[in-house]
Parts: structure tokens; sequence; C-alpha cells
């Protein structure tokens, strides 16, 4: 793809989806946390590029196959060219039984109602957002862009356009002494929307980014791991909502992925998050994770 240098990077749930190039990098880059798109300048595909990657790849998917455009936050785009980028899907993929995309809180909430109703019909079906947390000092601490109240906002105008979404949150962001006020805070803002699906995975200091120059000049204390688990057990415990839970990430210091109003699949993952704290050492759930030997994707 021309002048692309970003790795293509794709939600685990895509995994049978046919992965289409949207964009590189991201609008606002600047989350402290984030390592993903960190140095590759936002670039989008015109329709031309975009049919061209049709073309190379429509032999081998069927007609109503799912389709993901990657890029860290696609729904950035102007309507007019995401319209353009689903008239070129809908001419090669008639039938395709969904697009989906990731996007941030402001790119929702720079579209109108119309405009995201519209892009529903056109097949525009699921965004994937990094919420992140639902504790407002944390997102401010780590530059997040939003505060959990925009996030209710926008996500039910999400839910009024008739999309779904998942939603990203990341077990430990707040740093030590910030678990169990995280989860609860979280937990208290998904249950005033609708996710389809929540996935978590654990605070992680990169090389090169802000989180970690904070953590060296002593702005940032790591939380550890039990702190991450307990943060985990805090915010299921007081999830309500109708979701599916998918902790299955390797960033995660457990895996889990259970139906929230399966009551007895949650009283199995809360007992058996009981037992891990009981019977393991911190040292032992350090160990168990090994975060310091951990790389990007």
């Amino acid at each position: 793809m021309r002048a692309f240098t970003e790795p293509a990077m794709r939600p685990p749930q895509e995994a049978h989806s046919l992965l289409l190039r949207a964009t590189q990098g991201c609008t606002y880059n600047d989350c402290h946390f984030c390592y993903v798109s960190r140095g590759y300048p936002f670039m989008a595909v015109t329709p031309e590029e975009l049919e061209k990657e049709v073309l190379a790849h429509k032999p081998f998917f069927p007609e109503n196959t799912a389709i993901y455009m990657t890029g860290s936050n696609p729904l950035a785009l102007p309507v007019r060219k995401l319209r353009e980028y689903l008239e070129v899907l809908r001419r090669h993929f008639p039938r395709f039984s969904r697009v989906s995309l990731q996007g941030r809180i402001d790119d929702i909430t720079a579209k109108s109602d119309a405009e995201l109703a519209e892009l529903c019909g056109l097949g525009l079906k699921h965004i994937y957002i990094g919420t992140e947390n639902g504790h407002d000092d944390v997102l401010r601490l780590m530059n997040k862009g939003h505060d959990s109240a925009e996030t209710v906002e926008q996500l039910l105008r999400l839910d009024a356009a008739g999309m779904t979404y998942t939603n990203f949150y990341i077990l430990g962001m707040g740093g030590k002494g910030m678990g169990k006020a995280s989860g609860e805070a979280t937990a208290r803002m998904f249950n005033k929307v609708h996710p389809r699906r929540i996935t978590t995975t654990g605070m992680t200091l990169f090389a090169g980014t802000p989180v970690a120059e904070m953590a060296r000049r002593g702005e940032f204390n790591e939380a550890s791991e039990r702190e991450k688990i307990e943060e985990l057990r805090t915010f299921l415990q007081n999830l309500e909502i109708d979701t599916i839970y998918d902790g299955v990430h390797y960033l995660n210091p457990l895996n889990y992925r259970f139906a929230n109003r399966d009551a007895a699949a949650k009283a199995e993952v809360l007992a058996d998050i009981d037992e891990t704290l009981a019977s393991c050492s911190d040292e032992e759930l350090e160990r168990m994770v090994d975060r310091p030997r951990m790389r990007s994707l």
C-alpha cells in the first residue's frame, strides 16, 4: 500500500473477516499509554487504492463476508470518504454481512445523528472504541481526550443510530492505588450503555510512550498484577448489563470470556479470581505475567 509503514492490526474477534487497509496512524495520537500508532503519520487510502486491494482479495472470501477496515481510528475520516469506501465494498461484496472499524469518542462527536444513521444504513454496523477507563481522574492522567460522561453520551448516540460497539478497558491504567476506584467507576459507566462486548488488557509500560517516561520520573507508579486482578474482580462484580466480557489477551493477568447474563459462568470466574488471589503470592503473580519482558505486537 502506498507509503504505509504501520503494520496492519485487528481485534481478535476479526480473525475471519476480510481485512482491508483504511488508515494508518491516529488523528489524536496523544494518549500517554499508547504505543500502537506512535510515530506513524495519519494517512488514508483513496477509493481507487481500496478497490485495488478488494479485487486482490475478492476470490478468497464469500459474498457475505464480514469486513474489517484497519487503522487506529478510520472513523475520524469525513462521512464523504467513508461513504466512498462503503460504495466500493458494496460494489464487489453486495451481500457483505457488516463493516467494522475502530474509532475514538471524539470521532463520534464530530458526526451528526443523521450521518451516523446514514453510515449504519450503508453497512458500517460495528465500532471498536478505546474507552479505556470510567474514572475521570485516570482519563485525565493518561490524556485520553474525553471523560466518562462524554463516553456515555456518544455511545448512546451509536445506539440510536443502530450501530453496535465493542469497548476496550485497560486494567491498571490509573496506577498503584487506583484499582478498586477504577473498577467501580468503569462498571458504573458501562452499566449506562449497551456494548456488545467489553475486552480488557493489562496496563503495560512500553518503551517510547509518555507513561514510560512518567514512570521514570516518578510521576506514575505501576499497579501490581495483584491490584490489576483485584480491579478486574471489582469491575466484574459491579457490571450489570447484558454483554460479553472478553478478556482473552496476552496483556491480561488472567484470561476469561463469558456472557455477563450467565450468572453461573460469572460466579465461576469470580471464584477462580478469588482462588488465584488467595493461593498465589505477589511474586508468583508477577512472574506469571512477566510484564517487563512483554513487547508491542
